[in-house]
């Protein structure tokens, strides 16, 4: 979707965003928030730990989840596993790639990908 008056590209997403992180994530949240208002159809969930869907770890910073959607909200495509979010240029980083309606560009940086949860990875023999 194009946003022609703000020059801005955007496509529906949800973002999950794990609560129970441990870190001072107020002004990460903050930043998060903002990107996802400067989306039409973006929605931010906070919630519990995200283990069963990334692999977290202890590092300090935000873990989050983002899928692609429609406007009425049904899946539209993969999640994209998020984390370590740590400093308010990630959330701005992550921001910008959101406006831009999620490209599988490289414009995420990769330090920003997390990896799945150990019963998503297949097992070798």
């Amino acid at each position: 979707m194009d946003d022609a008056a703000h020059g801005r590209r955007s496509r529906p997403f949800t973002l999950v965003v794990c609560a129970s992180c441990p870190a001072e994530t107020s002004r990460l949240m903050d930043g998060l928030r903002r990107a996802v208002r400067g989306c039409p159809h973006g929605v931010l969930v906070s919630t519990g730990c995200l283990a069963k869907v990334l692999h977290c770890r202890d590092d300090r910073g935000l873990h989050a989840a983002v899928q692609p959607c429609t406007p009425d909200r049904r899946p539209a495509g993969a999640v994209v596993r998020l984390g370590t979010l740590v400093t308010v240029a990630d959330a701005e980083a992550l921001g910008a790639w959101l406006r831009a309606g999620m490209p599988d560009d490289g414009t995420l940086p990769d330090r920003l990908r997390a990896a799945p949860a150990p019963q998503h990875v297949a097992r070798l023999n």
